[in-house]
């Protein structure tokens, strides 16, 4: 899945800094079922596919 900058900065503003860590190009969520890694596409924000939701 991805997002626009504008959406992706909106969804960032809604749930809040506490639970994120960023790095250049990546922004991690630390969600309670699990971390979720954001990388920046271009001018979109996806959601980096983890080895589980490969098989």
């Amino acid at each position: 899945m991805c997002l626009t900058s504008e959406a992706f900065a909106l969804f960032l503003t809604t749930i809040g800094a506490g639970i994120l860590s960023s790095d250049a190009g990546t922004v991690t969520v630390h969600a309670t079922e699990g971390d979720i890694e954001w990388v920046a596409v271009d001018n979109r924000w996806c959601i980096r596919e983890s080895a589980d939701d490969a098989e």
